[in-house]
């Protein structure tokens, strides 16, 4: 009691100069409300100085990638686009405890480097283990568990050697999307295990990406939130490439943005879309394109400049605006941050080969082939096999850029920025009929993307004409640029 009388008196005694800081308080709120209302950039600065931004960000992320929410089909078709997956774990096929520690470990393993995918939420390693044995329901598992898709298999060894068959299962959709078998020989069971591991993250990594296209592309644009409107969006990659295409895409997109102005993702997919328009001569307005997709991608990576999304976009609209130092930059942090995401490695080879010196360029080749060869069934094959020619060009192995080119257009016969590559490599290789002939393919399905333009845009990225030379000298050759 003595104790609450001597607070009581202390109050008493200092009535002024608590009135003054309540007062002054009130003022510094009021204040900084109204500044921040007026500059919006007043209250980030503010928030960023008091730690404040970082946690908004990661809420806002939290909210749009539906973290701690069902990832489950529902009547939402908005929630059918949300990427979510179970590692169920493998079934040993022998009795022997070593066998079944073995595939436990390497189900960790899958486990935890799939949770470096962006947009893609995985369901604890602990929770999966309550669905074990041969007769798993997987409707069950997905109801439970509030995931989309279930990466089952099974292990066995003999000797040395271990065997893996997994499978990737839609199973909203009763569909498996993928299956493949890994071999290895089991010398550092360690190091097998991170093999294995990356190599099945990569594969099915495309797959669910390809799976989310298409699912958001069949839903009523009307029902997709902001998310699902960038990922149907994304269809584009997968059509032909016509002016109507690109359209879709920058509407979606745009409808995106209006909808959530801070998700830096959708920003950063305008920004790289128009940017990929304009490259192609496919926009009204050239300068009107670019600009707005630098402007957009800047925002995008002052939201969110650690988002691979955006980090990856970033890399692609500046190595086409000629700011291929700045968009090396980009690209490498995107691959130290998520090493297994291979789109981003891709983007990075054709960064090199278009813009590196020799030494940058053979760094291209040696990532795109082991991308190709890690995941030979990526839906990015194509565009990782047109870097690759590019790496060649630059490299002046023509046979090599040759073959990548036409193995670009055996999976995408409409892209027809491969048509002129491979035009480019054969005016250097003096076979001038296959050179125009090429040329005359490239322009019967884009008109817009003359060869000469073609070669217009390859100097701005390359930025110097010793660095454009080996992209465009074949086309000179076969008299088809000045």
């Amino acid at each position: 009691m003595d104790i609450i009388n001597s607070i009581l008196d202390w109050l008493e005694s200092r009535e002024g100069m608590l009135s003054a800081v309540v007062a002054l308080a009130a003022i510094v709120g009021i204040s900084y409300a109204v500044l921040a209302f007026l500059f919006p950039s007043f209250g980030r600065m503010v928030k960023r100085f008091l730690g404040h931004e970082e946690a908004d960000r990661t809420a806002r992320q939290a909210n749009r990638h539906g973290k701690g929410k069902s990832a489950l089909p529902s009547d939402s078709p908005s929630d059918l686009a949300r990427s979510s997956i179970a590692v169920l774990p493998l079934r040993a096929l022998t009795n022997n405890e070593d066998d079944r520690n073995m595939a436990a470990g390497i189900s960790a393993e899958i486990n935890a480097d799939l949770s470096q995918l962006p947009d893609l939420r995985v369901a604890s390693h602990l929770a999966t283990f309550a669905f074990q044995g041969e007769n798993i329901n997987l409707q069950e598992v997905a109801d439970v568990l509030k995931i989309h898709y279930v990466l089952t298999g099974s292990f066995q060894r003999s000797g040395d050697r271990i065997r893996l068959m997994v499978e990737l299962t839609d199973v909203h959709n009763n569909e498996q999307l993928w299956a493949s078998t890994y071999e290895r020989e089991l010398k550092d069971l360690f190091e097998v295990q991170a093999e294995v591991s990356a190599a099945i993250v990569g594969a099915i990594g495309g797959e669910m990406k390809l799976a989310d296209t298409r699912i958001a592309y069949d839903a009523p644009t009307q029902h997709l939130d902001a998310w699902g409107l960038v990922q149907k969006a994304y269809n584009f990659w997968l059509t032909k490439f016509t002016p109507e295409d690109y359209n879709k895409s920058v509407d979606l997109l745009r409808k995106a943005v209006a909808l959530d102005p801070e998700y830096a993702g959708a920003r950063a997919s305008l920004a790289m879309i128009l940017s990929q328009r304009a490259l192609d001569g496919l926009s009204e307005d050239y300068d009107k394109d670019t600009h707005e997709a630098l402007e957009m991608i800047e925002e995008a990576v002052r939201l969110e400049p650690n988002d691979l999304t955006v980090l990856e976009s970033a890399g692609l609209v500046w190595t086409h605006r000629g700011y291929g130092l700045r968009a090396r930059e980009a690209l490498r942090t995107a691959v130290e941050l998520r090493p297994l995401d291979l789109i981003a490695w891709g983007y990075l080879g054709f960064n090199l080969g278009l813009t590196g010196e020799d030494d940058e360029a053979r760094e291209a080749v040696e990532i795109l082939n082991r991308l190709l060869r890690v995941a030979p069934n990526h839906p990015s094959t194509p565009y990782w096999q047109f870097f690759l020619s590019s790496a060649f060009q630059h490299l002046g192995q023509l046979d090599e850029a040759q073959h990548s080119a036409q193995a670009v257009l055996k999976k995408q016969p409409a892209y027809y920025l491969a048509w002129l590559l491979l035009a480019n490599v054969h005016g250097r290789q003096g076979q001038l009929d296959k050179s125009r002939d090429a040329a005359l393919k490239a322009q019967a399905i884009n008109p817009m993307l003359t060869p000469q333009l073609f070669a217009d845009r390859i100097l701005t990225i390359c930025m110097t004409q010793e660095g454009a030379e080996p992209h465009v000298a074949g086309l000179r050759t076969a008299s088809l640029i000045e």
